[in-house]
């Protein structure tokens, strides 16, 4: 059912932004330097408008749809979306040699995002909120996910968050 997907895609990216501003804000006032992928300049673009496009696909979710607002921040975020996964092509913290599998999110994003937006400026509000929904699970919150596994650095850094001072 459509509440019980926006629900998962609320709280499921609300999961992904609230580990990741807390394992950056920890790894910020550490006194162990961030990790070495973290200072690479395309991680730190993907990463940073990766946190801008959370709280405003989670906002364009819960909040009233159709309004001037809902329709500027909803160009906005597409527009963060599609710069997330364009920088990602020059992130290859898991396979150093090209892309690795969760490229695939980047393509997805690429090929859904003019149909996000299409379906939206012609009406098709079903297929546009699912289209939605599909990015904000798959892309920001499991591959979101992804980014916490141990040996990656915001896994390393939510590991040290856990394990305290």
């Amino acid at each position: 059912p459509r509440s019980l997907l926006t629900g998962v895609a609320v709280v499921g990216s609300s999961i992904v932004l609230l580990l990741a501003a807390a394992a950056l804000l920890n790894g910020a006032f550490s006194a162990e330097p961030l990790p070495a992928d973290l200072r690479k300049g395309a991680v730190v673009a993907h990463l940073a408008s990766v946190l801008l496009a959370l709280p405003l696909g989670i906002s364009q979710l819960v909040l009233p749809k159709g309004t001037i607002r809902h329709r500027t921040v909803g160009y906005i975020w597409i527009v963060l979306m599609v710069f997330t996964a364009l920088v990602s092509f020059a992130v290859h913290t898991l396979n150093p040699k090209g892309l690795s599998p969760i490229h695939l999110f980047s393509v997805l994003t690429l090929a859904a995002a003019p149909a996000i937006a299409w379906t939206a400026r012609t009406g098709r509000v079903q297929h546009h909120h699912r289209s939605v929904l599909g990015l904000m699970i798959g892309c920001l919150f499991i591959a979101g996910a992804f980014t916490f596994v141990p040996g990656r650095a915001l896994g390393g850094l939510g590991i040290r968050l856990l394990q305290g001072p």
